[in-house]
């Protein structure tokens, strides 16, 4: 036993002398040095991949040509939930291309009509809310913002880094998901005209009216993005909190929870849609708000 503790005795003995001669040492500040800006570097990583993987997508998208016209990181508002931030936009008379870029690697799984898709690195599992919904999300804020309930040859593109590997079981109807090198090539292969060039026109003069409008209040309206996106999530927690109350009724008496609008007051419908049935606001478009009918 006295053996046992003179070996722990003289191990952190060992460690001491070791920090008094690293302290004591010339090299002591440039160590201390690197070690904080590991700490930073690894705390910014996510941002500076980000930074990174946005540079690459628009280094892209300026190889399309003249006949498009590309708008980078869009706030649009999106009536009572505030804004909806858009990554890219891309316009000409081929269509309208709304692309989410995604800076994930690993292995990614997924399903068009899930809620949430998977990230795996190693052995760890992340979530994220399924893209191809949030971009459908985005679509429907750009309709909405130039002044059309629905316009055909707009094109949903879900854009992952080079380091994702896809794991789908089945393509997709709704979206393009693809990788960063297929950018171009996904855009260039409409070719035929369906968009009038004065259409195109109006789309490109709103879209720049609504960057100059956020060029000198860029600060603000990401505060009030990050608020709203607050609030949404705020929302689905009441909302989580609702369904659990109505497992605990009747799918009939639970449809009652339904009847109005919490946004507008409007009047809740059962409709269906892409992605199954929803309770829709009879004051749509002004109203997008929706509710889910799973309870259970």
């Amino acid at each position: 036993m006295n053996v046992e503790n003179s070996m722990i005795s003289g191990f952190y003995e060992g460690i001491l002398i070791t920090l008094k001669m690293l302290i004591t040492s010339t090299a002591f500040p440039v160590v201390v040095l690197f070690v904080i800006l590991w700490i930073i570097l690894q705390w910014k990583m996510p941002v500076i991949k980000g930074n990174y993987g946005e540079w690459v997508v628009k280094t892209k998208l300026r190889k399309l040509g003249d006949a498009y016209t590309v708008f980078h990181d869009v706030y649009i508002p999106n009536g009572e939930r505030g804004l909806t931030q858009v990554d890219h936009i891309v316009t000409s008379v081929y269509g309208v291309f709304v692309i989410e870029t995604k800076h994930y690697s690993g292995w990614i799984f997924g399903d068009e009509f899930k809620p949430y898709w998977t990230q795996v690195i190693y052995k760890r599992k992340t979530k994220m809310y399924n893209p191809i919904r949030q971009n459908y999300g985005h679509v429907q804020a750009l309709l909405t913002y130039i002044g059309r309930e629905e316009m055909q040859d707009v094109y949903s593109i879900i854009a992952f880094s080079s380091n994702s590997t896809f794991k789908f079981n089945k393509g997709f109807t709704s979206a393009h998901v693809i990788q960063f090198p297929d950018l171009i090539t996904t855009i260039s292969q409409y070719k035929e005209q369906h968009i009038s060039e004065d259409t195109v026109k109006g789309i490109n003069e709103k879209l720049a009216e609504l960057l100059a409008l956020y060029k000198n209040d860029r600060k603000l309206f990401k505060a009030e993005h990050m608020q709203s996106i607050r609030k949404a999530k705020d929302a689905k927690q009441t909302a989580r909190s609702h369904t659990s109350s109505a497992k605990k009724m009747s799918k009939t008496d639970a449809s009652l929870l339904y009847t109005a609008c919490p946004k507008c007051n409007g009047e809740l419908t059962l409709k269906t849609g892409r992605f199954g049935k929803f309770y829709g606001c009879s004051n749509y478009p002004d109203c997008r708000n929706t509710e889910s009918v799973n309870l259970d």
